[in-house]
């Protein structure tokens, strides 16, 4: 009766080298879901595994797969909550940390690949998304207080002009409405053909490759900040510290001194609504900004129709950005 009770040193030994009582969430997924991954998706989706899988070991005391319970990831998805995270980013936290779950969790019709380390996938509602803001459209008379303003920037450090930078960032916001991550962390200068007056990149979030046309104003930005870099160069020569990034972004607004302050995605959104406006019926703004469909026709925004180049050429700018010619 003892032995049905109390296991010996040996079943323990045993249960001890199970996979479930052994392996933590990222242990899981380089192991289970990153050889699964093309290449593509690799670049696209890898970093966003990467926070997950550390705002997890720093949230938790990142037990083994089989110690994960759902009270575990309520308290998980209520750290964020105390911090402030949009009900948005906890959710695409969420998101992919089921995926590893599920990955070791049982297989199903809805989960083929299931590895069966574990009984049962632990789960946790996601938070209830927030109403949506009305975009915030930046004004002529705010795009030029920001463009002046960036003269107090003193960052990136060791370059020669983090004003230029700074309005040469606002510029290529403006016209071609790239995601954040895009324009300052993957742009370079292989990318920038002032010859067709065009950038082309691989968007890091859906993997498309984009090539957005521009007005002769934006080149002369190009050309004022290229000094002799190499092709593999970022243009805006930022480091990958997102801390200095913001606060810079912050102290540049301060100084214009507008009132209501704005955000790269506020930027994004305007350049949508401007040229949609500059074009009427021509939905050039989800074109340029690589929104559509996921179809085989679909899969780059990289040769624009007359209808998309007409209201890029139509697009009207801000007196500032002309004081590139001084």
């Amino acid at each position: 009766m003892i032995s049905s009770v109390i296991k010996f040193p040996s079943q323990l030994v045993h249960q001890g080298y199970e996979p479930k009582f052994r392996l933590t969430v990222r242990d899981c997924f380089f192991e289970y879901v990153f050889p699964d991954m093309d290449p593509d998706e690799q670049k696209g989706t890898l970093s966003v595994y990467m926070t997950t899988i550390n705002h997890w070991e720093s949230r938790t005391n990142n037990p083994p797969i089989a110690e994960i319970t759902n009270d575990l990831l309520r308290k998980f998805k209520k750290s964020f909550q105390l911090e402030g995270y949009s009900p948005e980013s906890i959710k695409k936290y969420w998101r992919h940390l089921r995926r590893i779950l599920r990955r070791v969790g049982p297989p199903a019709d809805r989960n083929p690949l299931g590895e069966d380390l574990i009984e049962r996938i632990p789960y946790m509602s996601p938070p209830k998304s927030a109403r949506r803001k009305i975009p915030r459209l930046i004004t002529e008379d705010e795009m030029n207080a920001v463009y002046h303003a960036c003269k107090v920037a003193t960052w990136p450090k060791k370059v020669e002009s983090p004003a230029l930078i700074w309005q040469t960032a606002l510029v290529i916001f403006y016209n071609c409405g790239p995601r954040t991550q895009d324009v300052f962390r993957r742009l370079c200068w292989l990318n920038v053909d002032l010859q067709y007056q065009r950038i082309s990149f691989v968007s890091q979030k859906r993997s498309k490759l984009q090539g957005i046309p521009f007005q002769e104003l934006v080149g002369l930005h190009f050309e004022a900040l290229y000094h002799g870099q190499r092709p593999q160069d970022t243009v805006l020569q930022m480091t990958k510290c997102n801390r200095s990034l913001y606060k810079e972004w912050k102290k540049i607004l301060k100084a214009s001194g507008i009132r209501e302050h704005f955000t790269f995605q506020d930027l994004r959104k305007t350049c949508n609504s401007l040229l949609n406006a500059a074009n009427p019926g021509a939905n050039a703004g989800k074109w340029v900004l690589g929104h559509g469909g996921s179809g085989v026709n679909e899969e780059y925004y990289h040769n624009p129709g007359p209808e998309v180049i007409k209201a890029i050429e139509n697009l009207k700018q801000p007196e500032s950005f002309w004081s590139i010619l001084e």
